[in-house]
């Protein structure tokens, strides 16, 4: 297995610790601004969208890149994927972002230390194990660094991840490569029969979520996120939520707990699409 990849060593993210979350403002202002993700999303306090909202349209998603390349950057496993043109790139309309797409960046992952904890969104304070993040940026501003600053310039949707039964088998495609990256800084590239789609991670339903928005969950927490929240939880095996266990962060200590808490939702208001 993995004969096609490519074993590299990235530079570490930003400097930033799960430990003292509190102190990310100090370093980065935005962190302390006032529509700050993530959020519990109290159901009862949610709007509905007029007429129900108009569906979220994930197009490409189906699709397998070229390559994806799988990187331990001592914070989270990111996965970004490489296409042979930029039109192949998933792209994502509809709901609170309408018809001007936005395009794929990347997919990551928050997950505890032990299966009480985990997800960096809650509903009604309850808290899941994992939730993955998928990336995209506004097509319109080129790219994902001169669309961050943007206040819409983002859009990531958050599936949550309940632990499967006997009938979730180990061994996703996700989970696979994650072996090779247990060091901070390590990087795999994984081509041909290794990859997959962005569906295979979290499924296609979309039909049921929450929006509101908010911002990036790591400094430099840039404020330019719609957020687009599923309310049905996707099925994860316990042994590749292991896997991800198995990291280590920078210091050479398993990688685990890394979700900022809740943050205040002040102002603003979560919409219900599909209800």
């Amino acid at each position: 297995m993995y004969d096609n990849f490519r074993a590299t060593v990235f530079p570490l993210v930003a400097d930033f610790s799960y430990e003292d979350p509190d102190r990310w403002a100090e370093t980065d202002p935005d962190c302390g601004g006032s529509r700050q993700s993530p959020i519990d999303i109290e159901l009862q306090s949610t709007t509905p969208a007029v007429g129900g909202g108009a569906a979220l349209q994930l197009d490409g998603s189906a699709r397998k890149p070229v390559s994806i390349t799988v990187t331990n950057n001592g914070h989270t496993a990111q996965y970004t994927f490489d296409w042979s043109k930029d039109s192949e790139r998933p792209r994502l309309t509809g709901g609170p972002l309408g018809q001007d797409p936005y395009v794929f960046e990347q997919l990551h992952f928050h997950w505890g230390a032990e299966n009480d904890r985990g997800s960096e969104h809650t509903f009604n304070g309850l808290k899941f194990p994992l939730e993955a993040h998928f990336v995209f940026f506004k097509q319109e501003y080129g790219s994902f660094e001169q669309a961050v600053n943007q206040p819409d310039g983002l859009a990531v949707l958050g599936a949550l991840y309940e632990v499967g039964g006997i009938k979730i088998q180990p061994g996703a495609k996700w989970a696979r490569p994650l072996p090779k990256v247990r060091e901070a800084g390590s990087s795999i590239t994984l081509e041909g029969r290794e990859l997959f789609s962005l569906d295979s991670v979290a499924g296609a339903e979309w039909d049921r979520y929450y929006s509101y928005p908010g911002s990036l969950t790591t400094p430099p927490c840039a404020e330019s996120v719609t957020w687009l929240v599923r309310l049905t939880p996707a099925l994860v095996a316990q042994k590749d939520l292991d896997l991800l266990r198995a990291l280590h962060d920078s210091d050479g200590k398993p990688l685990v707990d890394n979700f900022r808490p809740v943050q205040p939702l002040n102002d603003r208001t979560v919409v219900r699409y599909g209800f």
